[in-house]
């Protein structure tokens, strides 16, 4: 699997709002992921934050399960947790997809484009074109929708580290739990699903990591269910995280199988600019 260059999250100069660019780096690491407790993937994230006061988490994803396919996501926030925007980019069979996710007064609007990759030396491609979330000149929109977006609303991908943002949003104290909504951005369409997700704070626990053994960790659980749905095969996620809030170790029950991601990795360089 490709070695990954951490400065390669940087998509600062990309901006066309360069009242929002980056100015500091929070956090970096490498999560392994693994389905079935065999390492599938590799994920490269960064913390930032932004000239407006606000945050930026980025990721970049490599899976070999169950289709090999690279992912990029990039997740703007305020100096409060909300979310401004969520862009994700998803290379599958071919295929590059780009969704725009912007909240609005009641609602987000979601916008997807297509378009097939155009194959050559990717050495030779500018740092511009290798990193481009935005939507390329013969990209075909695909999808257009805007759904329901309040004060309780959400948004999630699958990557652990938007718990991150969402646990600091929360501010959940040890025994408490909270139900929140979720637009969560489905794979490979990329197409908005709304959720109602439980977050519980279960306790505080010592474990061994990979970053560093007999650590205190903080344990959530994470439950789901689709409004109306009874059925009982939804996932069930449970969290570590350390007392910045980020993602150690996870596990996701979902049937039979089971998917999961650990830190092999980690930097956490401060909040403070």
């Amino acid at each position: 699997m490709e070695d990954f260059d951490l400065d390669r999250l940087d998509l600062d100069r990309l901006d066309l709002d360069k009242s929002d660019r980056i100015t500091r780096r929070i956090a970096h690491g490498v999560y392994r992921i693994l389905h079935n407790r065999k390492v599938v993937g590799e994920e490269l994230w960064g913390i930032f934050g932004l000239l407006s006061g606000g945050y930026r988490l980025m990721t970049e994803i490599d899976l070999k399960w169950p289709i090999p396919n690279q992912q990029r996501a990039q997740l703007d926030l305020d100096s409060a947790w909300l979310t401004r925007k969520l862009w994700v980019q998803l290379d599958l069979e071919g295929k590059r997809r780009v969704a725009h996710y912007v909240p609005g007064d009641g609602e987000v609007e979601v916008t997807i484009y297509e378009e097939p990759l155009r194959y050559g030396d990717p050495s030779r491609a500018s740092r511009e074109q290798q990193l481009q979330l935005s939507v390329m000149t013969k990209a075909k929109r695909v999808y257009a929708a805007k759904m329901n977006y309040g004060p309780r609303t959400f948004l999630d991908y699958g990557s652990t580290l938007l718990n991150f943002a969402h646990l600091r949003r929360l501010h959940l104290t040890p025994g408490a739990q909270t139900q929140i909504e979720a637009v969560v951005v489905t794979q490979p369409s990329l197409e908005p699903l709304a959720l109602a997700q439980t977050y519980c704070y279960v306790r505080d626990e010592q474990i061994t990591s990979l970053v560093q053994p007999f650590m205190i960790t903080r344990r959530y659980t994470i439950e789901e269910h689709i409004a109306g749905d009874g059925k009982d095969d939804a996932p069930f996620t449970t969290i570590w995280t350390d007392q910045h809030g980020v993602v150690i170790k996870q596990d996701v029950l979902l049937g039979k199988e089971t998917h999961g991601c650990e830190l092999v990795s980690y930097q956490w360089v401060g909040e403070e600019a």
